[in-house]
Order: C-alpha cells, then sequence, then structure tokens
C-alpha cells in the first residue's frame, strides 16, 4: 500500500507564506489524463484547476483552486478536470535547485 496523499483544502496566506509556496516553480496541463512517477514526495498548491490524483492503491482524492497537496513517492494517475496551474515543490530538489 502506498503512503496517503495528503490534502490542506482553502490553504491560508499564513500557511502559504510559511511553505514560501510563491517562490516554487509554476507548471500547468491542460485537460487529460497522466500516469506520473515520483521520484520523492511532492507539494503542489493549485492557482486554478480541478483533477482527481489516484495513487497505485486506488485511493482518490479530488482538488481545486486554492488546495494544498503532498503526493507521496510512487506513481500518482493525474485527470486533469479543468486545466491546472499550481506551483510545487519536490523533497527530491535542494532549496537551491529553482533559483536563478
Amino acid at each position: 500500500m502506498s503512503a496517503a496523499i495528503v490534502l490542506e483544502r482553502q490553504v491560508t496566506t499564513h500557511r502559504l507564506t510559511e511553505l514560501g509556496v510563491h517562490g516554487w516553480p509554476t507548471w500547468k496541463d491542460g485537460v487529460g489524463t497522466r500516469q506520473l512517477d515520483y521520484d520523492a514526495a511532492e507539494k503542489s498548491y493549485l492557482l486554478d484547476g480541478s483533477a482527481t490524483l489516484s495513487m497505485e492503491d486506488g485511493v482518490t482524492v479530488e482538488i481545486g483552486k486554492g488546495d494544498l497537496v503532498i503526493i507521496p513517492a510512487g506513481k500518482c494517475q493525474w485527470i486533469v478536470h479543468n486545466q491546472v496551474r499550481r506551483h510545487y515543490r519536490s523533497d527530491a530538489l535542494s532549496p537551491a535547485c529553482c533559483i536563478i
């Protein structure tokens, strides 16, 4: 059984600042289905859109604008219902990875 997806709904400004979310890279994807393989846990904060996430054990989570989700390492299927735009941060990356 895979680790659980952690979901925080309608995250506060204080929490976003605490995590440094606005300094994370941005990723966007259109409607469709994708299978992603995570080497390490990844945090995502949804700026826009909605999706259903499913881990290998079949547990699914519905996410939307304003949600923070922590996806554990492993295979995760994204079913994007409305174009997603999100900030993301992988635990596999060092803090300096995205500074240009």
